[in-house]
């Protein structure tokens, strides 16, 4: 379980699927008991169905638990989710309303046609973002905003149009998956004591039928600006790996930056689509997708005109137990950047002693290659 965030009154974790996401009668297959050993008593303020993993919040104590529960009450929390569904809606966004029925004893809803004793009002808004095919079958892939909290009701209201998620037999689903086929990917809610705007993203899981969509996984990664280097020098860097990469920033909504990468290697040619989320000056949420020549060449008509495409040669090589990445721009002639994969955000970044450091640029926005693509000018 990755904890994204903590302090004194609340913590933000990703909770596996599977597990509770309120203390259960077993030990350890619920959120707070899985917390409890670091955090001590936790406090659930909203709730994923055990089947379900994603990004979730619980207060410290009762005061932020209060905090919290206001904001789910006055809508401040807002939740986000991403499914995998049969077939694709008729629209690729639109919003829903229905009128939901939940079945206590036998723990399902229904949508109803009419009001009666028990039927509540469903609302939620969705976009589909991709399309893959399975066996024959289209799948979708959807973001999905919740204007109400109904019991079931992203499953109920996707069935009961016929697009079932996958891997939901109780709605309808005919094909089947280790684990239904959705996540909670994005939270943000005030923070219970300053008031202060959090958010937070999740990936989605890695397996079927996720993994028909791309690679979705944290990047953890500092940035230096360094003095231009020998390129012959770093070529002959142990294990280095030499790219020639043509960067192009496509129109994306706004906190999305989406990309499409030529990738030459020698005499092989790969096109990759990637799509990041920030969640600090650190880490991003980034979601990978291998592309044809064609699908390549259709995702260039929506090249942000904003933007030029970037021109860089990148050499890769490990050093500290970690990949270093040099990229060298064409239109920069008298510096260059460096980057350092890393695992935690509180790792250490260390540089081998042939690269002249200027100083650290992880947080200076000028260096964002998403801001560099703007052609902006330095005068330092």
């Amino acid at each position: 379980m990755e904890i994204l965030y903590s302090d004194r009154d609340i913590v933000v974790a990703i909770k596996p699927r599977g597990v509770l996401s309120e203390q259960g009668e077993g030990n350890g297959d619920s959120m707070p008991a899985l917390l409890a050993p670091e955090f001590g008593r936790v406090y659930p303020v909203h709730r994923l169905d055990r089947a379900v993993g994603g990004v979730m919040v619980y207060a410290r104590h009762s005061a932020a638990a209060a905090a919290l529960s206001r904001a789910v009450a006055d809508r401040a929390l807002q939740k986000e989710y991403t499914a995998v569904i049969a077939g694709s809606p008729d629209a690729p966004e639109g919003e829903w309303e229905d009128l939901l029925y939940h079945d206590a004893r036998g723990n399902k809803t229904f949508v109803v046609d009419r009001e009666r004793k028990g039927a509540k009002k469903a609302i939620l808004r969705y976009l589909v973002t991709d399309r893959a095919e399975y066996e024959g079958a289209e799948l979708s892939r959807v973001k999905i905003r919740l204007l109400t909290g109904r019991s079931h009701q992203i499953r109920v209201q996707f069935a009961s149009r016929a697009l079932p998620l996958v891997g939901d037999g109780k709605y309808g689903s005919r094909i089947k998956a280790p684990f239904l086929a959705l996540a909670a990917t994005s939270l943000t809610f005030p923070h219970p004591k300053s008031g202060k705007p959090m958010s937070f993203v999740a990936p989605p899981p890695s397996d079927f039928p996720w993994a028909l969509f791309g690679e979705a996984h944290y990047e953890i990664e500092r940035k230096f600006l360094i003095a231009y280097p020998d390129p012959t020098a770093l070529q002959n860097m142990q294990g280095c790996r030499v790219r020639r990469i043509t960067q192009t920033y496509l129109l994306s909504p706004a906190g999305v930056t989406d990309r499409v990468r030529e990738i030459r290697e020698g005499e092989e040619v790969r096109y990759i689509r990637t799509t990041k989320r920030r969640v600090s000056s650190m880490r991003a949420l980034e979601e990978e997708k291998e592309l044809t020549l064609a699908e390549y060449g259709e995702l260039l008509a929506l090249a942000d005109p904003a933007r030029v495409p970037i021109l860089k040669t990148r050499y890769a090589f490990p050093y500290d137990k970690h990949i270093v990445e040099v990229d060298l721009f064409d239109a920069l002639q008298d510096r260059a950047l460096a980057e350092v994969e890393l695992e935690s955000e509180s790792e250490e970044a260390l540089l081998p002693p042939e690269l002249k450091l200027l100083r650290e640029v992880t947080d200076d926005p000028r260096y964002k290659n998403v801001n560099l693509a703007k052609n902006i000018s330095f005068e330092d």
